[in-house]
């Protein structure tokens, strides 16, 4: 199959030749973070048949956003993480998350674990009265990420790198809970559906730094 093209010399055209198919840019989303498997990714985009996932990785290789590495041991597999090039689309994923958690989502559509990391660093606010520096460790299903957050932005990185403040353990949809919808995350940890695992009053702190844009709904 070939990719369509609009033939418009325009850089946003260019652009959306290379990543304006359906599921392109959601596939650069899944690996932000790092390197995944093609079952990982397929986890990441259940609602993305394996022969369209197939061909858009083809499509986002060829085009240099993609490439295949072999992950070291324990598990010696084939995956595919972004190149350079493929990662200087981050900012324009994170403009694209921060513009539409302003717009109503359908009931039951789901969100990845990778998404709401990246919708972190979209809804992020630092506090203007009090800055605070903060590292959380924050565990989604299989996957680990430490967030730091600081006055002059934030970081997410996928496993542990470092000591943390605190350890929060949750699903995306309880997670979404706390930090947009006026759920306590006291409350949450009380009824068992969130895991608090250090300075409970940290994670706290962190929660409340991120707010939908004015007039938006739960993200």
């Amino acid at each position: 199959m070939t990719q369509r093209t609009y033939q418009d010399a325009c850089g946003a055209a260019r652009t959306m030749d290379i990543v304006g198919e359906r599921w392109a840019l959601l596939i650069v989303r899944e690996l932000v973070f790092g390197p995944k498997r093609f079952g990982d990714l397929r986890a990441g985009l259940p609602r993305a048949s394996q022969n369209v996932l197939s061909q858009r990785l083809r499509e986002l290789e060829q085009s240099g956003i993609v490439r295949r590495v072999q992950l070291g041991p324990p598990a010696s597999v084939h995956a595919y993480e972004l190149t350079g090039r493929g990662q200087q689309l981050e900012p324009t994923l994170i403009e694209l998350s921060r513009w539409g958690a302003g717009l109503p989502a359908e009931p039951d559509a789901e969100m990845s674990t990778d998404a709401f990391m990246l919708l972190l660093k979209a809804l992020y606010r630092p506090p203007t009265d009090a800055p605070l520096t903060a590292r959380l460790g924050l565990r989604v299903g299989a996957d680990a990420f430490e967030v730091e957050v600081g006055p002059s932005g934030i970081s997410v990185a996928r496993g542990r790198t470092g000591e943390v403040d605190v350890t929060v353990t949750g699903t995306v949809a309880t997670l979404r809970g706390v930090m947009f919808a006026g759920t306590p995350l006291r409350s949450a940890a009380s009824a068992g559906e969130i895991e608090v695992h250090g300075d409970l009053g940290a994670a706290e702190r962190f929660f409340r730094l991120f707010s939908p844009p004015p007039g938006g709904e739960t993200p």
